[in-house]
């Protein structure tokens, strides 16, 4: 099973009470993969379609925008 830090698990909680609010920011979470910045996107809640890219970097890691 994929695991992801605490940390991020409640970054994901406060950017979905930050979009409740009517005003969308794009934030960008560094994540070690691909797989794993696939899994912080859809802790719940989870992004929906046009609300959240993952992009890879140079050095192997990935980012998830949401």
């Amino acid at each position: 099973m994929t695991q992801i830090s605490a940390a991020d698990a409640e970054l994901k909680k406060s950017l979905a009470k930050e979009g409740d609010a009517g005003t969308r920011i794009w934030r960008v979470s560094v994540q070690p993969n691909a797989e794993l910045a696939a899994h912080f996107l859809n802790i719940n809640p989870p992004q929906g379609p046009g609300e959240a890219s993952i992009a890879p970097r140079p050095e192997g890691s990935s980012t998830s925008s949401t």
